[in-house]
């Protein structure tokens, strides 16, 4: 069981490093595809932070907890609202880019192309919150949970996970 939360966490951020690294590239050839790809990985994290919030970051704030005051929750609150953010904007940087294709004027394909470039560092920029979380979280917080949670206390996590994945 040494590193399951580790490494369960380490097979998700890889996945989704893939998919947004996907959708990126998308964007200059096919952006209906790209925002397919965008809005399963947008699902995917809305998922893992409202399970965080609901679950894992109440552990480290819980006196009861043997993970209370292990881990600084406050920066991982303020890097999910960061998150939040940037996925609104790349939302709306769709929305922005769907009306120019819906008309096929040279004017229009000028302002599609200067929003997917906007619509790029807006991915690059939370591409690399994303992959500084990934390794913060990899390296510290998850060993953390690892090391203090007993079998059952993890087993109970997986549970609360896929129970909230049914609620969702």
């Amino acid at each position: 069981m040494n590193g399951l939360i580790t490494n369960y966490f380490s097979v998700i951020h890889d996945k989704q490093s893939l998919l947004f690294s996907y959708a990126k590239n998308l964007l200059t050839k096919n952006v209906t595809k790209a925002q397919e790809v965008f809005d399963f990985i947008h699902n995917d994290l809305v998922f893992f932070i409202l399970w965080e919030e609901r679950v894992l970051l109440p552990l480290f704030e819980d006196k009861e907890s043997p993970l209370f005051e292990t881990y600084p929750t406050y920066s991982l609150h303020l890097e999910v609202q960061h998150i939040k953010i940037l996925i609104k904007y790349i939302n709306e940087g769709f929305l922005q880019l769907t009306i120019p294709m819906q008309a096929h004027s040279a004017t229009n394909k000028l302002t599609m192309s200067g929003s997917v470039e906007t619509l790029i560092s807006v991915f690059d920029e939370l591409e690399g919150l994303l992959q500084q979380i990934y390794i913060k979280k990899e390296s510290l917080y998850f060993p953390i949970i690892d090391e203090a949670l007993t079998k059952e206390e993890l087993a109970e996590l997986f549970v609360t996970m896929t129970y909230s994945d049914a609620t969702n």
